[in-house]
């Protein structure tokens, strides 16, 4: 079981304490591999032995088989994690676009490893062969979901967007179905409506993804899948959705080679169509 299938499943019962170890080890797994529970529990400004329980939470016997699973799962042999925490460190010049660009390289590099290629063609395979699709997402993630929204409409699937207050959300969850998708984005916290709607679409047997940042692992309730995405800056900074959007492209260019003659069938229609309607494709 993955580290990240571990904490999904222990989300309801950690403390905040927890929770705030978890944040920091899902936003730089390869540093928390090599760290001690006490330099771990510093870093947050826990106690050291809160370490010590979440790995117990999770299953290990001790922090340190904890420590050995992590290394295991986020620390290729060829490329040793010090390698990534000594780029994550390097000082920019002072300029705000050389340091976002050095910032999103580095969490697009350990994208690559948080973000399996089997997690993203799930995930394609899942949306692809969902009756329907619902995607939530709230704030600057509603850029996300227009994106997914149309583009899986250009191969053809139903979508809908959940967007809206609460009322309106429960309007559209009405059409909720077995067999259906809910594609959901949750970052910094879990949206408003998120509960409701995850909830909901787990009594409906929908399948269920959660594009997330570091702290959605401990998000409940769970969805049977979850990619966690690293993004650039703490909580509490200034981040952005390039690393997002490229897991989204990802899951889209993944989805598009599953029936490349149906989904090239389904992309000259649009054009035929788009053309036939007299307008230009933005």
């Amino acid at each position: 079981m993955s580290i990240i299938q571990r904490i999904q499943n222990s989300a309801a019962k950690l403390t905040p304490a927890e929770q705030k170890l978890i944040e920091s080890i899902l936003e730089n797994p390869k540093a928390a591999a090599l760290a001690t529970a006490a330099d771990l529990a510093k870093g947050v400004d826990v106690h050291e032995a809160t370490a010590s329980r979440l790995a117990r939470k999770l299953g290990f016997e001790s922090y340190g088989q904890f420590r050995f699973s992590l290394q295991d799962e986020f620390i290729a042999q060829q490329e040793p994690a010090k390698r990534l925490q000594k780029s994550l460190e390097t000082k920019s010049d002072g300029s705000f676009l050389t340091d976002l660009v050095a910032r999103e390289t580095d969490a697009l590099a350990l994208a690559d490893q948080t973000v399996s290629k089997e997690m993203v063609e799930k995930a394609a395979k899942t949306l692809i062969g969902g009756r329907k699709t619902h995607i939530f997402g709230r704030g600057n993630a509603e850029i996300l979901s227009l994106m997914m929204a149309k583009r899986l409409r250009r191969f053809g699937k139903d979508v809908q967007q959940l967007s809206g207050d609460m009322r309106e959300l429960a309007e559209r969850a009405l059409s909720f179905e077995e067999g259906d998708v809910l594609l959901a984005f949750a970052f910094r916290r879990a949206p408003q409506g998120y509960l409701e709607l995850l909830e909901f679409a787990t009594e409906k047997k929908l399948k269920t993804i959660v594009i997330t940042g570091a702290n959605g692992a401990v998000m409940a309730p769970g969805a049977d899948l979850i990619l966690t995405v690293p993004r650039t800056g703490g909580q509490d900074e200034f981040q952005t959705l390039t690393v997002p959007m490229t897991i989204c492209n990802a899951i889209i260019l993944a989805a598009g080679d599953i029936d490349q003659s149906k989904s090239l069938q389904k992309l000259e229609r649009l054009g035929e169509l788009i053309q036939r309607f007299g307008h230009q494709d933005p």
